[in-house]
């Protein structure tokens, strides 16, 4: 996966103009939108649809959903990603913060265990 973006980031670095999108995405919602990203992939994988085509249709309709919430299209993304990707050091920075969000996301979500007994559960139907 890691290598998938490091080539994306490549190809797209090779093919960047120095100019600045009409419509840049502002860094802190991109570093969202990139996380947001992410586990959209993360969901598909574990779905374990078994064809590629299935994959990219349902990652296709999240993404969709996706770039209606932040109000944004397709081109805009793409324009400002290609615009990121085209300044390495920025581009990096952004993606720790991604990674760092994501850690703490998944920390949150993650059960701490607990000391002693478990907890009783009480029937709602006595």
């Amino acid at each position: 996966m890691r290598t998938r973006i490091l080539l994306l980031i490549g190809l797209l670095a090779a093919c960047s103009s120095a100019d600045k999108p009409k419509n840049l995405i502002p860094q802190d919602e991109m570093v969202k939108l990139l996380g947001e990203i992410h586990i959209i992939e993360n969901q598909v994988n574990n779905l374990h649809l078994g064809s590629a085509d299935s994959s990219l249709v349902v990652y296709k309709a999240l993404e969709t959903r996706l770039f209606k919430q932040y109000k944004i299209d397709t081109s805009v993304y793409l324009a400002s990603f290609k615009y990121y990707v085209g300044r390495p050091e920025e581009f990096k920075g952004m993606y720790e913060q991604v990674v760092k969000n994501l850690e703490i996301r998944s920390k949150q979500k993650t059960p701490k265990p607990t000391a002693g007994q478990p907890k009783k559960i009480i029937r709602a139907d006595r």
